[in-house]
């Protein structure tokens, strides 16, 4: 049996660990754990058939060789690792700056609630309402989406939809009874903080997906790797733009209650012009003309049927008399 010397154990190391290098890039981590162990296993497996050769003063060529297997299978592992993990986007992946997602909170969430309503308003000019109310909503921090007026001859009319804060919708449906008549007001509250809660939940995993791929990106060493990962990385873009939207549409909802007002007219009672003694006098005498006027022509329009009647009348009377 031939005897062990401290340059065959290193060259049997570098033979044993280039093997594991090679089989780490083909295989993957499981793989390359177990290889490296494998070679620990027969860098000890040397040292000690080289100590049984060399007795005590082998001892320490024992210690020597099993501390560089140990060190060349921590090199095997840490190292071809850690250069993958930076590249993958498995479970098992920790790029550099590779923040844990925080626990869930178990404090329960604001409540989101998204307010709508209508009101029904009368006043005497609607017209003129209708622009003291924009101002109004817009010195409270408001926005007026659409604004209709309508002059038709039964009194006219008006159509507002505001968008007030939703702590001053209250307050604004207070104020509108200064201006007029508040016949009817209809408000509706729909909670949204469990659909706000999973937007918010969601875009936080985009982002730190996001996050990961552009470290892939950035450390791909292939065409295909970097075509793979910008696949995945529009594709998550796209995704995070549109939950962001849906969550400022909600947020705009929350934030700003949307009221339609709609503004008629109050109807006036009929006015008494004054006419005294003269307005009497004339109306009398024009109903008196009136009067004359349409029995005249009645007159004129019988007349003639009277003329024929009287002739026929006549001439029946007349031969009565000849034949008695």
């Amino acid at each position: 049996m031939n005897t062990l010397t401290d340059e065959r154990i290193e060259s049997m190391r570098s033979t044993v660990m280039h093997t594991v290098d090679v089989d780490v890039a083909k295989r993957g981590t499981r793989v390359r754990r177990t290889i490296g162990l494998a070679a620990a296993s027969v860098l000890v497996v040397g040292g000690g058939a080289f100590a049984a050769n060399l007795g005590g003063s082998g001892g320490s060529a024992n210690g020597s060789a099993s501390s560089a297997a140990d060190s060349g299978a921590s090199r095997s592992l840490d190292g071809g690792d850690s250069q993958l993990i930076s590249k993958e986007a498995g479970p098992a992946a920790k790029p550099d700056g590779y923040k844990p997602i925080p626990p869930i909170s178990k404090e329960p969430a604001a409540r989101q609630v998204i307010v709508t309503g209508t009101v029904n308003l009368t006043v005497k000019e609607p017209k003129d309402i209708a622009g003291r109310l924009s101002a109004y909503v817009e010195s409270i921090g408001g926005r007026v989406d659409e604004r209709t007026q309508n002059n038709d001859s039964g009194g006219g009319s008006a159509f507002l939809k505001v968008r007030v804060p939703s702590g001053r919708v209250t307050s604004m449906i207070a104020h509108l009874k200064t201006y007029g008549t508040v016949d009817d007001v209809s408000l509706q509250n729909d909670d949204v903080t469990s659909q706000t809660t999973d937007l918010d939940a969601r875009i936080k995993a985009l982002q730190l997906s996001i996050s990961r791929l552009e470290k892939i990106m950035g450390n791909a060493d292939t065409s295909a790797e970097l075509i793979k990962a910008e696949s995945a990385l529009t594709t998550r873009q796209a995704q995070l733009d549109s939950l962001e939207a849906q969550r400022t549409g909600l947020a705009d909802q929350v934030q700003l209650s949307t009221v339609s007002i709609d503004i008629s007219q109050r109807t006036k009672a009929d006015a008494v012009s004054p006419g005294g003694f003269h307005g009497g006098l004339v109306d009398g005498w024009n109903a008196l003309v009136s009067t004359v006027n349409h029995v005249v022509k009645v007159v004129g329009v019988l007349l003639p049927w009277a003329a024929i009647a009287a002739a026929l009348g006549g001439a029946y009377v007349l031969i009565r008399r000849r034949r008695s």
